[in-house]
């Protein structure tokens, strides 16, 4: 992500949001298992894994749901 965004820092402006899901139960019912999941737009495109082409692809052509929904 890092890289990424010092490679094009306009495709996320302000930089990403990061929550906590263990500070929140309702969060950590959900996706506690699956950390890290990834947004982009409120779509999720990953979980436990995130690769560059996967981030950078959501971010300009826009988020595709991931085809397992966990």
């Amino acid at each position: 992500m890092a890289q990424l965004l010092a490679d094009h820092p306009a495709l996320i402006p302000g930089g990403p949001v990061r929550v906590d899901v263990d500070a929140d139960p309702q969060l950590r019912s959900r996706w506690g298992d699956h950390v890290p999941v990834t947004f982009v737009d409120g779509v999720l495109i990953a979980y436990w894994h995130l690769d560059r082409d996967t981030l950078l692809r959501a971010l300009t052509e826009g988020p595709r749901q991931v085809a397992v929904v966990p």
